[in-house]
């Protein structure tokens, strides 16, 4: 069975480069990722309600905020996410990543991290159902 399609939030001005952080980014380009080709194709760009760095940049109930409105997304892309930023996604189940240059490289990596997450997952399932702890 082929992997879903999946949801990528980035931040970019331009919708070339991840060049926002994300306590500033008052809009994510949200890209649907095919996992087998790892191509992405924009489908939305959404405006941000909570405004994170307007005097309380690093709050974690702000971010929290931010993350909520991306609970549908897998992996929050941006330029920079500190550590209140990356518990409030992990609180929603998203992966962050950061650093990247380009929006091509980004999502190049997500893919891989997603296909390692999957994999490892697989492992586990086996182990226990190997084990008898966990049925089909």
């Amino acid at each position: 069975m082929a992997d879903e399609i999946y949801k990528v939030a980035v931040a970019t001005s331009d919708g070339l480069n991840v060049d926002s952080h994300f306590g500033h980014v008052k809009e994510f380009t949200i890209f649907e990722i095919d996992p087998e080709t790892g191509k992405g194709e924009v489908v939305e760009n959404r405006q941000i309600s909570h405004a994170a760095c307007d005097g309380n940049c690093g709050e974690l109930e702000i971010f929290g905020s931010i993350a909520k409105e991306l609970s549908d997304v897998e992996y929050v892309i941006a330029a920079r996410i500190g550590i209140p930023a990356v518990i409030a996604l992990g609180n929603e189940n998203i992966a962050a990543l950061d650093g990247f240059n380009s929006i091509d490289e980004a999502i190049e990596k997500a893919n891989q991290h997603r296909k390692k997450r999957k994999a490892g997952e697989e492992r586990v399932k086996k182990i226990l159902l190997a084990n008898g702890i966990e049925d089909k």
